[in-house]
């Protein structure tokens, strides 16, 4: 009778220590999988940030050549295919003589504008 209590609590002592690996390795994958998550919005936030200046790069290329400024709004979305699921926008504003550029560029979600002033 005394070797099946022994047994009995062993089998309790192997469940509950299961219990807590199971917990522990639940715990880690969490972490991880929310760390490459987190990753590849990061990257996606790159992207989109840099079609945004490739925006007003190309507007500015495009006024320096036309010299006349004026008020309009841009999609640039076109220029962007090889990029896969992006938009590219780009607003014109002018401002006495100043001219005011914001671009919009997004990436799978992700989305950034900047502005530049000229």
């Amino acid at each position: 009778m005394h070797y099946k209590q022994k047994q009995k609590g062993s089998l309790y002592l192997t469940v509950v220590l299961l219990g807590i690996v199971l917990a522990i390795a639940t715990g880690v994958i969490g972490i991880v999988v929310n760390g490459s998550n987190l990753t590849k919005g990061l990257g996606d936030s790159v992207r989109a940030f840099h079609i945004a200046d490739s925006g007003i790069e190309q507007t500015l290329y495009t006024l320096r050549k036309e010299a006349t400024p004026y008020d309009s709004n841009i999609d640039c979305t076109s220029d962007f295919t090889s990029y896969g699921t992006s938009e590219c926008s780009v607003n014109i504003i002018t401002e006495g003589d100043t001219v005011r550029i914001e671009a919009t560029g997004a990436y799978n979600g992700s989305q950034r504008r900047i502005e530049a002033k000229y």
